[in-house]
């Protein structure tokens, strides 16, 4: 077996839960949009899986130097983190802003799971920039780094589908 039917796959697979994820946004629109947070965190799944249609694409060019790769996947790596942390603020900002409501609503540990939110969704683009940074350097097992991103990614990702279909709900 060959890399070339790792990433086939995982394409294919990023590009299923992205559709999956616009579903979920289309079906509960009005709810997701009456609750900030919960739009960044759609927003950020989707990201998160464009980022891995991204990364594997490229690794998926043929005749494409390591190094060059390796640049290529950095590149959508930071833009990755850029983004997430944009959103990530915008969350923060919109917990504090309405936090009596949305403990009055929900009595759960709205900072504690931002927090630990905050956590989850960096692990993807950590990944992503180590593999990235181990193609440029041609380390031999570099390509490795991109089975755990991939992996974490579609956790997040199947999550936040669960949040916007089935949470919201509650």
């Amino acid at each position: 077996m060959t890399w070339d039917n790792f990433f086939s796959a995982e394409v294919g697979a990023a590009a299923a839960l992205a559709g999956l994820i616009f579903v979920g946004i289309s079906i509960n629109l009005q709810r997701i949009l009456a609750l900030p947070m919960i739009v960044n965190r759609a927003f950020q799944a989707l990201l998160i899986l464009l980022a891995i249609l991204g990364v594997e694409s490229i690794l998926l060019v043929p005749d494409l130097s390591t190094e060059d790769a390796g640049l290529s996947v950095l590149a959508v790596g930071l833009l990755l983190v850029i983004a997430i942390n944009v959103l990530e603020v915008r969350s923060w900002r919109d917990t504090a802003a309405n936090l009596d409501k949305l403990v009055a609503q929900h009595p759960a540990n709205y900072r504690g799971l931002l927090a630990q939110h905050t956590v989850e969704i960096q692990l993807p683009s950590a990944m992503i920039l180590l593999g990235g940074v181990f193609l440029v350097v041609g380390n031999s097992w570099a390509l490795y780094w991109f089975v755990p991103a991939t992996l974490v990614s579609f956790l997040l990702a199947i999550g936040e589908a669960w949040v916007i279909t089935v949470e919201i709900l509650r």
